[in-house]
């Protein structure tokens, strides 16, 4: 039996596709189908996709990034675009592999769908072979001792794709893995720095607890680094004496972390058990899954960049309101459960249309960018600190209580969010944007559940009406629930 190939369409439900792709299904291909983009995106990260089918008129306006993004996989989707015949363009664009025109027949797709699968195969991505007597015996798995490690391979393959959304447990599992197949006792898993010049520690196992921190080794200066930088594994059989002090084998391999031709680290093994030497079996096993392990590091970096981009704002580095909105529900829910307070603050940066006009909205976005930072830093880690949008900001305080009013003459840390309104009020800008004219300030409301509202809603719409009553009351200052001092009520209609 086969493992279907994986085909991602992206449709507006249009019928002679629908139609197509429940003929792929017949043909034993799993299609995924998606209207929206980003799902393409999230189904190709998901799943070792052999090909991508876009429609034209689906795709984001410019289409470059979206298909950068396709493109940046590793091993990367056969990507056809589908369009109306005039529609074609007459130069071949480099990130799309072939045009279709529309409409084209059903043996047109299925001619399309062979040639990526083989497009696919020279790109480097494992497209699965039949299951069973029949599976012919794969390259490098001739020696009986391969093909015994061959069905913990696969089992090893596929955990690690499951664990692609969770870099942090990758990294774990992916070193047990690394120390089960090669019987070693200890290990470690070091990858490049961003900067690509230097190894860092990421995991280890089986090292003696009084062992510190290794620092970074640059390429080339340690059998490691040296591994890092030409791609080649090392082999080191018998060693007399060990090594290292804190070593007790005498046989140790070192082995990238290699996609196609990059190299992403390397896998660090030694001390086998029963004292026996590693061999060269074990060195083609262990860079069989270092192979496998590298894609879903890839594939695990292009998740959480995903993720990024869908949570935090690429303006200030804070969460955004699509964030917040999911975020400000799961806290209720949990004050609800445990009987806890919640505080919910709203912050605006004071009379900021003015400082567009006499800066230019450039300036505007270093100014945004720098109160936004200040912000962050005055408030907890547990904290949600989020750019509600333009000049605003929402930060949900679990399981904090109401600040306290405060009055002319009172000492800022009678009032949590009194120190933040102060810090913008003091800092010096200047040394950041030098030309800015104007001065910053922000202004703020607070609300807490349960002692200000019942609910999601009441607890938004009172905070704002207390950032509405210091806004009126001249700005560059803070107001609570209940405190009507302004001269404004927080009642809301």
């Amino acid at each position: 039996m086969t493992t279907a190939p994986v085909v991602v369409v992206l449709t507006d439900g249009e019928a002679n596709l629908a139609h197509f792709m429940n003929l792929l299904r017949d043909r034993g291909y799993r299609v995924l189908a998606t209207a929206r983009s980003y799902e393409a995106v999230l189904f190709v990260a998901r799943n070792q996709v052999t090909a991508v089918l876009l429609r034209s008129t689906l795709l984001p306006d410019p289409p470059e990034d979206f298909l950068r993004q396709l493109r940046d996989f590793s091993p990367s989707p056969f990507i056809t675009v589908s369009a109306p015949g005039p529609d074609i363009p007459n130069v071949s664009s480099p990130l799309v592999d072939l045009w279709l025109s529309e409409p084209y027949r059903f043996s047109a797709l299925v001619e399309a769908l062979d040639y990526g699968t083989e497009r696919c195969r020279e790109r480097g991505m494992a497209i699965p072979l039949p299951r069973g007597p029949e599976r012919p015996s794969q390259e490098g798995l001739t020696d009986p001792r391969l093909l015994a490690a061959a069905p913990r391979l696969i089992a090893c393959s596929r955990l690690l794709s499951e664990l692609e959304r969770d870099r942090d447990q990758l990294l774990t599992t992916g070193l047990e893995m690394f120390l089960e197949l090669a019987d070693a006792e200890r290990g470690s898993i070091m990858l490049k720095s961003p900067q690509g010049d230097s190894l860092e520690l990421e995991r280890r196992s089986g090292f003696p607890d009084d062992v510190g921190r290794l620092e970074p080794t640059t390429l080339g200066e340690s059998l490691a680094g040296e591994v890092a930088l030409t791609g080649r594994p090392l082999l080191v059989e018998d060693v007399d004496p060990p090594t290292r002090p804190d070593y007790e084998g005498r046989s140790f391999m070192i082995v990238p972390l290699m996609d196609r031709r990059t190299v992403l680290g390397v896998v660090n093994l030694t001390d086998r058990r029963g004292g026996e030497v590693f061999t060269q079996d074990d060195v083609e096993v262990v860079s069989l899954l270092a192979s496998q392990m590298a894609v879903n590091l890839i594939n695990a970096d292009k998740w959480e960049d995903l993720h990024r981009m869908a949570v935090v704002d690429p303006l200030t580095g804070l969460f955004n309101r699509r964030f917040f909105d999911r975020q400000i529900s799961i806290e209720l829910e949990r004050a609800k459960r445990y009987d806890r307070q919640l505080t919910l603050a709203l912050l605006d940066i004071d009379n900021f249309k003015v400082i567009n006009d006499l800066n230019g909205y450039a300036t505007g976005d270093a100014v945004i960018r720098s109160v936004a930072e200040i912000i962050q830093k005055n408030f907890r880690e547990v904290d949600v600190v989020t750019r509600w949008g333009g000049d605003e900001f929402a930060v949900l305080l679990p399981e904090t209580g109401k600040p306290i009013p405060t009055r002319p003459g009172d000492a800022p840390s009678v009032n949590y969010i009194e120190r933040v309104r102060c810090a913008v009020d003091q800092a010096d800008f200047r040394n950041e944007i030098p030309n800015l004219t104007g001065r910053i300030t922000v202004s703020a409301g607070a609300a807490t559940y349960p002692v200000d509202a019942p609910d999601q809603g009441v607890l938004f719409s009172i905070a704002n009406q207390a950032l509405i009553r210091a806004k009126r009351a001249g700005n560059n200052r803070v107001c609570v629930a209940g405190d009507d001092s302004a001269g404004v009520s927080d009642t809301v209609t």
